[in-house]
């Protein structure tokens, strides 16, 4: 179990903090929002009321017991007012939520470890995904990377990892495979056999992608 302070009950915050809930994890999750934070409080372990751009109310928290800090208040000056003081108060991991590009640069300047831009994000992933009709998951893990859902290539039915060769020849790696019924499972030897009626997970670059897709 890991500890988080989430700063921020907006829709990403309230989200975040609850899933991390979800996921066996303790959350305290604080805004100056009353409504919102009696709204949810039921759904984490802990929330607070007050306004968190004072550094007295930030440093009752104790922000360095926490393993990671959120930043997801929505106001730019108010997020770099935060994170500032948090870098301060010795908070050891500070991951905050931009909602711009120069919001990012400038949460980095002030000290955050970490910058999430959900809606650019999520609209990359939804553009990967839309733009090839045999790619069915993304996900991002650079500018140019990421782990894709896709079709087993027909040309690779009935063939195994090592027939293919395929990190040589495609330069991509298999992680697993995903039948009908949407069961993920490992892909740990070299003699697996690919059959047509199941997806692959794969990682690789955007344009070895597209090759093995054959969009």
């Amino acid at each position: 179990m890991k500890t988080f302070l989430v700063i921020g009950a907006g829709e990403y915050g309230s989200h975040l903090a609850i899933n991390l809930c979800k996921m066996g994890n303790e959350v305290l999750l604080v805004d100056k929002d009353e409504n919102i934070i009696n709204e949810i409080s039921h759904r984490i372990t802990s929330a607070e009321i007050g306004d968190y751009t004072m550094r007295s109310n930030l440093e009752a928290l104790g922000v360095n017991d926490y393993d990671y800090v959120f930043v997801c208040v929505g106001g730019f000056q108010d997020s770099l007012v935060i994170v500032d003081i948090l870098r301060e108060l010795g908070a050891s991991q500070i991951i905050a939520k931009a909602i711009s590009e120069i919001h990012e640069k400038f949460l980095l300047k002030n000290g955050a470890d970490r910058v999430v831009y959900p809606e650019r994000d999520i609209a990359y992933n939804t553009a990967v995904e839309y733009s090839n009709k045999n790619i069915y998951e993304y996900i991002r893990l650079s500018d140019n990377a990421g782990i894709y859902e896709i079709e087993t290539p027909g040309n690779w039915c009935g063939k195994s990892l090592i027939d293919l060769n395929v990190r040589k020849f495609h330069n991509v790696t298999v992680i697993a495979s995903k039948d009908s019924f949407n069961k993920v499972t490992a892909i740990n030897s070299a003699d697996y056999i690919f059959t047509r009626d199941e997806h692959i997970i794969v990682m690789g670059t955007a344009s070895d992608i597209k090759k093995i897709t054959k969009n």
